[in-house]
């Protein structure tokens, strides 16, 4: 018989067609309980500066949108006037807001998730 058509698969093609090897790189060790919950722990915190940086840069987006919209020029009709000459900086710093309101939004989701991860017989974390 000739080494094609043996049994046994050629060695070169045990990775590819999912056997499992038995090499070091091959065997991952899962993480312990308290590893799982180190991590939550993180995503918490990772999480509430995401919220506090983002209701920062919203209400500094707010102040400036204010400050852009008072400084167009005012008119008898004030509401053409800020429609027709906002300034340039108006959605600049509409953008700003949008930008802290997605800081918050993205925030609130780490934080959540990494709640969800926690230890639930631990003490409540106060960040």
């Amino acid at each position: 018989m000739n080494s094609t058509s043996e049994a046994r698969p050629h060695t070169d093609l045990v990775g590819l067609v999912g056997h499992a090897r038995t090499d070091a790189a091959a065997t991952v060790a899962a993480p312990s309980k308290a590893d799982v919950y180190a991590m939550a722990e993180q995503r918490m915190r990772r999480g509430k500066r995401l919220v506090i940086s983002g209701f920062v840069v919203a209400v500094f987006g707010i102040v400036a949108y204010c400050v852009v919209c008072f400084s167009a020029t005012v008119n008898q009709q004030l509401g053409a006037a800020l429609l027709e000459s906002p300034g340039g900086l108006a959605g600049p710093t509409l953008g700003i807001i949008g930008l802290g309101t997605l800081l918050w939004l993205v925030g609130s989701f780490v934080y959540l998730n990494g709640a969800m991860d926690s230890d639930p017989s631990g003490p409540d974390l106060h960040f």
